[in-house]
């Protein structure tokens, strides 16, 4: 890499981290201010906490503080005359700006990669922490329907991958009536399938005739139901603003869509995490292009002002449509897909404005 390359990677990366320390400590500060009168007695819950808080924090600041370290590093290059100087010498806009924006895809992306693990749960484990002072999750009372069942837990363990209190109705799709009754006090996912342990089945007869045994009762040491359900997944289902990774969304969407189980919340979700991040790089790749020459004939305050009141808008905007896509107020694809496919042909079509000169 050339000396060049390296000042402007420099230069850049040191704005961005000293925008993205101060933001997260700003946020976290509020956002903890909310929670003063509820903090766990446990220091060591509290440091958790204080962790968690700057993981969930990162999802805003993180693309937030990219594009601001843009705006930084332009208006100081522009007051320093560096910018003009750089074009002089025969460097284009898109030399000055290509390492910037390698940096910022590489972040974005690796963060999208952090979407797709635990990282995403971050919210849920502050929310635990407050509401009942410990890390560990769970979720109770679960009803859904898979295939030809009825499923009731009666607490799901995401964290442990096990279960308690699980019932399993089969039913004749036909007649709608129950033919088994199954039931365990402790079910554990294998990876593959739900394993229930010390089973109870109850068989209804389909033709009741008199002087038979109304039903037929039968005891196993195992039997497995739901495939492919990840305890996770079952964990997010129903709740209104649940929590999950790109992963886990996308195999709930799979297995939901199969059940004939509307999937709009959960695509909402997976299109956000999937896209909203992309936000930051191409932004920077739009005020790229209306960055000036020289600084003579403007000033420098009200264009520095320009760049940041249209990043705050068009932000806005597309985080109030993704809010109300995930809400279910509006479909996915008109809410999130789209808007992301006009910014992303738009970026496109700048960057190879840039790229020609």
């Amino acid at each position: 890499m050339s000396l060049f390359y390296r000042y402007i990677s420099f230069s850049y990366m040191r704005y961005f981290l000293i925008l993205f320390i101060a933001l997260e400590c700003f946020f976290v500060f509020i956002d903890l201010i909310k929670f003063v009168d509820e903090f766990p007695n446990s220091a060591n819950l509290i440091v958790l906490l204080i962790a968690y808080d700057f993981i969930y924090a990162s999802g805003f600041i993180l693309p937030l503080a990219l594009i601001l370290a843009q705006i930084v590093l332009i208006n100081a290059m522009l007051r320093n005359s560096q910018w003009t100087a750089f074009l002089a010498l025969g460097y284009s806009r898109f030399n000055i700006f290509a390492p910037i924006f390698f940096i910022s895809f590489v972040i974005i992306f690796a963060f999208i990669g952090l979407n797709a693990t635990p990282f995403a749960y971050a919210k849920e484990k502050i929310e635990l922490i407050i509401e009942r002072g410990y890390v560990g999750s769970y979720k109770s009372n679960v009803l859904l329907k898979y295939q030809q069942y009825y499923i009731y837990f009666e607490k799901i363990f995401p964290l442990l991958q096990s279960a308690e209190g699980v019932r399993v109705y089969e039913f004749n799709p036909q007649t709608l009536l129950i033919d088994k009754v199954i039931q365990s006090q402790r079910a554990i996912f294998t990876g593959e399938e739900w394993k229930l342990e010390n089973v109870k089945i109850t068989t209804l007869p389909k033709d009741l005739k008199l002087g038979q045994t109304p039903i037929v009762v039968e005891y196993q040491e195992s039997y497995t139901i739901l495939e492919d359900f990840k305890p996770k997944i079952l964990d997010n289902i129903y709740e209104r603003q649940g929590n999950i990774s790109l992963i886990d969304a996308y195999e709930a969407i799979q297995l939901l869509a199969q059940q004939g189980i509307n999937t709009q919340k959960l695509r909402a979700s997976f299109y956000a995490l999937l896209l909203f991040p992309l936000f930051a790089p191409l932004m920077m790749i739009v005020l790229s292009r209306f960055t000036p020459d020289y600084n003579r004939y403007i000033h420098l305050g009200m264009m520095t002002f320009g760049m940041i009141l249209s990043l705050l808008l068009l932000w806005g905007i597309f985080f109030i449509l993704s809010r109300l896509a995930i809400s279910g107020f509006l479909l996915p694809e008109i809410g999130i897909l789209f808007p992301f496919v006009m910014f992303i042909v738009v970026g496109g079509w700048i960057f190879l404005r840039l790229l020609k000169g």
